[in-house]
């Protein structure tokens, strides 16, 4: 455990629920009941595997149903393994909050109440990243472990002894369990397991492909290798240990690089190939009746495999000198995708207008005029669907949306896990593939007391934002000044992406499509030149960003949204902020479709007293959901005398704000408490000074014309007045 000692609080915790049930029968939760009982684990095995819930609801929602009518000892054992599921995560995948949370739940559903033991929870804390796999299929985890619990259980208690004390005989019955469910999906959970029992023997990875990639990044250190991927890594890893004389993390550096970048080179990846009308020709029947797929452009001579860029790059210029720029680089870029990109395991897609077609490369291209030159460029393939295509109806929208690409040569990655376990290719797909995987929904963590405390807000209106947000995946705070709106938007978005996965940017009247997307901007080039470039810009670099890391959320907070020409800024934009995955052609890339990743999620601010919502574009209303924060209304309405009462100031500034508010009787023009949340705002002077400086100039600017005498109308002695006469 030396490689993570950050993880010893987990790993106690978990062998005292998991080891110890299985060894005492007791539950870690209510010691006096007999939860980990072979009887308690059939009958959970009987509602949750015998009579799986196919719905599309969430796996909590379907859960529940099962578990509906099931004896506390029951819920309980079910409740104790999806802490064993759950503890070692870390928070950027679960959150301590919503680990409490989805217990609490399922605990709730007990006749008689449970709850956490306190000691328990400091073992939620998590320390492995088990990837997006293991939150997509947290059923299969959990189905593995009730029945490696109903197997263990069964058994005398001399024998679940010796199986629990020999790390090579209990990963037998892992892998045992594994194969009788005849699928892969769970095995993430089975690796962690491992670990969180025998620290000293496995290693904290949970992905069969990290670990396949660390033994052939470290090979050399590795003279005879026996094949046995855990053997060998406990030998590599001591090995390497006695070496450098420290602790080895192959999660940490200098380790982590050495593999890392193998593994990115050598990533799986799904392509999809196009040959049904290829020139008014239909390609695809010969491609699954030989075994392969093809790549026109009739233009372009043979090209040597595994060509680089430049190489294709060159080679299309003299072929195609009369063709525009943009179709020059559409040819470039599948061409060299065909030849170089694409490697043998890579799962292979191809389209009818009905039918999809699912197979794997198996080698490299080859070049053979004998059928035309629309079919020379050839790459072989191995496709599991000749004889029973899928149907295009039948799969998931950000599937069918992916296959409208128009690239006869496209990189479909986010959705070929998916295709590729329809197809029965469930065996061939690893880890890059399951990673990448956006047809499976991502939640964003809950709101939390200590959130809505900090804020002063309802957790409430905190809980349904959230979930507005992530219904519609764009969401706009609107409201007069001083509402808190920046600021409750960065807050929420830190809290729900964490402060790495934000990003800000303002808008403002000059403010352009190239200045937010992308446009050609003035780089360095060679000599000290001066060249023009396409330079990416804020939304780009945040949607790569988030396109590598599926797993997690990415918000974007656009500031003052109304100030801009939206039309203009957004663009072929605003399409994609409805049709999320489905990828457009934009201005500066043509040869390179883009497309919004499925987290990257957006929040914008906007100040009603510079223009109404009524005048906001129709195309953005109908794209975003929008929250009022106004003075008169929840969250906003009583927040400054929250604020100042939990300060222990006196609520002077909060009644002089109310009756401005009253008198002005404009919603759209109210001033917003967050003018006068300052410690400076509870003294006398303080306050004169921020109503003179900040309140009233603001006032004179929005009754500009109107003939009013701002300072006579609403200078605190005017409402100072008004208190005490109404007094």
């Amino acid at each position: 455990m030396a490689e993570r000692p950050e993880g010893a609080e987990v790993v106690a915790a978990v062998q005292r629920v998991f080891r110890d049930g299985l060894l005492s029968g007791k539950s870690a939760f209510v010691p006096a009941w007999d939860a980990w009982t072979e009887p308690t684990a059939a009958d959970l095995r009987v509602r949750f595997v015998d009579h799986p819930d196919e719905s599309s609801d969430t796996f909590l929602v379907k859960l529940r149903r099962q578990l509906d009518g099931a004896p506390d000892e029951t819920i309980t054992l079910a409740a104790e393994l999806l802490f064993v599921n759950m503890a070692p995560l870390v928070p950027e995948q679960i959150g301590l909050p919503k680990k409490r949370e989805i217990l609490g739940e399922v605990l709730s559903w007990t006749e008689r109440p449970v709850a956490v033991p306190a000691d328990l929870e400091s073992g939620l804390g998590g320390f492995i990243n088990g990837g997006q796999g293991f939150l997509n299929y947290r059923w299969a985890q959990f189905q593995i472990l009730v029945l490696l619990v109903e197997r263990l259980a069964g058994l005398p208690l001399p024998e679940r002894e010796s199986i629990l004390g020999d790390p090579w005989r209990f990963r037998a019955e892992c892998f045992a369990v594994q194969e009788s469910e005849g699928h892969k999906k769970g095995r993430a959970q089975i690796h962690i397991l491992l670990y969180l029992l025998f620290p000293d023997v496995f290693q904290p990875i949970a992905s069969v492909y990290h670990k396949q990639e660390i033994l052939k990044a470290f090979a050399a250190d590795l003279p005879e290798p026996i094949g046995d991927q855990d053997r060998d890594l406990l030998t590599l890893h001591q090995t390497l240990e006695a070496r450098s004389g420290a602790p080895v993390d192959f999660y940490a550096e200098p380790w982590q690089g050495s593999w890392r970048r193998r593994a990115a080179e050598h990533a799986q990846r799904g392509w999809l190939v196009r040959g049904y009308n290829v020139d008014g020709t239909n390609f695809v029947p010969s491609w699954l009746d030989q075994g392969y797929c093809s790549l026109a452009w009739r233009d372009v001579p043979e090209i040597p495999a595994d060509s680089g860029k430049p190489q294709v790059q060159r080679a299309v210029a003299e072929a195609m000198p009369d063709a525009s720029a943009q179709l020059r680089g559409q040819a470039t870029y599948q061409l060299h995708a065909f030849l170089s990109v694409m490697k043998p395991g890579d799962v292979i897609v191809t389209v009818t207008p009905h039918d999809v077609h699912v197979g794997t490369l198996q080698g490299p291209p080859s070049y053979d005029l004998s059928d035309g030159p629309d079919n020379a460029r050839r790459r072989p393939v191995r496709w599991a669907t000749a004889d029973r295509p899928l149907r295009r109806a039948q799969l998931p929208e950000a599937v069918q949306a992916q296959l409208t690409r128009p690239p006869a040569v496209y990189d479909i990655s986010s959705v070929a896990a998916e295709l590729a376990e329809r197809a029965g290719l469930e065996d061939v797909v690893a880890e890059p593939l399951i990673e990448a995987d956006v047809t499976k929904p991502l939640e964003l963590p809950s709101v939390t007391e200590e959130l809505a405390a900090q804020l002063l807000m309802p957790q409430d209106w905190l809980r349904e934002t959230a979930e507005q947000l992530q219904e519609q995946r764009q969401l706009v705070f609107h409201g007069p000044p001083g509402t808190g709106k920046t600021y409750l938007a960065r807050a929420l978005a830190r809290h729900l992406a964490g402060p790495d996965r934000v990003e800000l940017v303002q808008f403002h009247p000059s403010y352009t499509y190239e200045d937010f997307f992308e446009g050609f901007r003035p780089v360095r080039g060679e000599n000290g030149s001066v060249v023009f470039d396409v330079v990416p810009g804020p939304l780009k670099l945040l949607a790569e960003r988030a396109r590598t890391d599926p797993s997690n959320p990415y918000i974007l907070i656009i500031d003052e949204i109304n100030r801009a020409n939206l039309a203009k800024v957004f663009g072929e934009l605003y399409f994609l902020l409805e049709y999320r995955e489905e990828p457009v052609t934009t201005q500066y890339s043509p040869h390179d479709p883009f497309h919004l990743p499925g987290n990257l999620f957006v929040i914008g601010t906007m100040n009603t007293a510079d223009r109404s919502i009524a005048l906001v574009d129709a195309a953005m209303r109908r794209r975003f959901a929008f929250r009022r924060l106004s003075p008169e209304l929840p969250p906003v309405r009583g927040l400054l005398e929250r604020w100042l009462r939990a300060r222990g100031l006196p609520d002077t500034a909060a009644r002089l704000l109310d009756a401005l508010n009253s008198r002005l009787g404009d919603a759209d023009r109210a001033i917003g408490p967050s003018y006068l949340m300052k410690p400076s705002a509870a003294r006398p002077e303080g306050l004169d000074l921020i109503w003179r400086t900040q309140i009233l100039p603001l006032l004179e600017d929005q009754l500009y014309g109107t003939g009013i005498d701002v300072e006579e109308e609403y200078g605190l002695t005017a409402l100072n007045a008004a208190w005490v006469e109404e007094r």
